[in-house]
């Protein structure tokens, strides 16, 4: 009897992406529009608030994954690519000063004019990289920050991405859907968050509730 073929974890960004595709995408396809994956993000950006409010870490830890897996859903609902999208605008740097470290833009009135990013600028390969660049050019502001601070920032790039989607402003949308990332990657680093092994250990290759390769769950 032939060994049963263990699931590799995913490695970047756009590898958890894809997996996430292979999980629900045709489910998505079948019972969603994309306005109502984006609604589910909000519930589960909701959750997140519920565990601010209690001051419960687990609940939160529990809901970034959740939050994660419907984003890039939407994104992969929409065509988009999360990673390009980022590296669009963070292209190593704070996209306002050009700062690669301990950018300090947010504590000024007025932020510089748009930074276009070398399109040739190093990029990480794995979601951890990823996350440890936001920390490198953001880390000395957010560890002044309040948690609640940053994930207000979240909620904040959430409603305007929301916005531009609904009235079809694409390249103002990808704009904003670059910033509702760095600021989830800057509150996964503020909470102590591995956010690539905390999605590998909701979503092991596999839908979390029902334990399918291709998501085999009823519409909720």
């Amino acid at each position: 009897m032939g060994m049963k073929k263990t699931k590799e974890r995913p490695v970047s960004l756009r590898d958890f992406q894809e997996m996430f595709k292979g999980i629900y995408y045709d489910k998505d396809k079948r019972d969603y529009t994309s306005a109502d994956l984006l609604l589910h993000v909000q519930e589960e950006a909701a959750k997140i608030d519920e565990g601010m409010r209690k001051t419960d870490k687990s609940e939160i830890v529990r809901a970034l994954p959740n939050l994660f897996c419907w984003l890039l859903s939407f994104c992969n609902m929409e065509g988009i690519d999360a990673e390009s999208v980022i590296f669009s605008k963070y292209g190593g740097c704070c996209p306002y000063c050009g700062k690669e470290e301990n950018c300090m833009c947010i504590t000024m009135d007025q932020k510089s004019p748009y930074w276009h990013a070398s399109p040739n600028a190093s990029r990480p390969i794995a979601i951890y990289g990823l996350q440890e660049m936001f920390k490198k050019i953001y880390g000395r502001i957010n560890k002044m920050a309040w948690r609640i601070q940053i994930w207000l920032h979240v909620h904040e790039e959430l409603g305007e991405f929301s916005r531009e989607f609904r009235l079809r402003n694409e390249s103002e949308a990808a704009e904003e859907l670059a910033d509702c990332f760095a600021w989830l990657f800057a509150f996964s680093n503020k909470m102590g968050v591995d956010l690539g092994e905390n999605i590998w250990i909701v979503y092991p290759g596999e839908c979390s509730v029902c334990r399918a390769v291709k998501c085999q769950c009823p519409k909720v």
